[in-house]
């Protein structure tokens, strides 16, 4: 009987016992469950993306046709402002020769050339941004007589003294238009153009350069740009080897009556 009764005393100890320990002890967390390869891949998959901008099929057209224009500055300019300046700023005309004739316009594969367009590009790109005194072409043929405007465009003998006095013109550049075949790149437009000093006669630059058709506007920008680079090129070595004429003295005006 007392035996029993020890026992039973010891049972009841040991579950106190036991019930205080469990209630002090924390287990540990489980281990986290890293997700699998498909899992993974489902995730990335499902990630949120940003929406593409709109196409360039999506932009409106612009409000007008434009095309680019050459705009930047020849490398031999600034000699060629440089040389200008040192010979006594001489003022230069541009003409270009008006040829006449269905059979150039058929060879030529152009229906009509614009002489006023190379003639106008040229004289921009020699003005060299206005650093240069260049001769409006159209103010030229108003101030010129009918017999110096057809010698001029027929290459017959230019009396230079006379054109110089009545435009206070110091440089010509004369271009010539004409057909050609030996291009290499089936027909052609040649233009050959010389620069002479118009009192003297001295010839201060050459250029020749041949367009092929179409004579658009870009192809006149390209070509008349190679011309220019070229006659500038020469112009500065002549006038710094041998000099150019000064131009003439501003005209005073007269003095105010008193």
């Amino acid at each position: 009987m007392v035996r029993h009764v020890v026992t039973r005393m010891l049972c009841l100890l040991g579950l106190g016992l036991l019930a205080g320990c469990q209630s002090d002890y924390a287990p540990p967390p489980a281990p986290a469950r890293v997700p699998g390869q498909y899992e993974r891949r489902m995730t990335t998959d499902w990630q949120a993306k940003p929406l593409p901008g709109p196409s360039r099929d999506d932009l409106p057209p612009p409000p007008f046709a434009d095309e680019p224009l050459v705009s930047q500055e020849a490398p031999e300019t600034p000699r060629f402002v440089g040389a200008y300046q040192k010979v006594g700023q001489p003022r230069i005309l541009v003409w270009v020769m008006h040829a006449a004739g269905e059979g150039f316009y058929d060879e030529a594969a152009a229906r009509s050339i614009d002489y006023d367009a190379i003639e106008t590009i040229l004289t921009d790109w020699l003005s060299a941004g206005g650093k240069v005194a260049v001769i409006a072409p159209e103010a030229a043929r108003q101030a010129l007589s009918p017999q110096q405007a057809q010698d001029l465009n027929t290459g017959h003998a230019v009396n230079g003294q006379e054109i110089a006095d009545r435009l206070r013109a110091d440089v010509l550049v004369l271009i010539k238009a004409q057909p050609t075949r030996q291009s290499g790149q089936g027909p052609a437009v040649r233009l050959v153009a010389d620069a002479s000093n118009l009192k003297g006669g001295e010839s201060i630059g050459r250029a020749v350069v041949d367009v092929p058709p179409p004579l658009d506007k870009p192809q006149i920008n390209t070509y008349t740009r190679f011309l220019a680079r070229k006659l500038m090129s020469d112009m500065t070595g002549s006038w710094i080897s041998f000099g150019a004429p000064e131009a003439p003295p501003p005209a005073t005006s007269p003095a105010a009556p008193r």
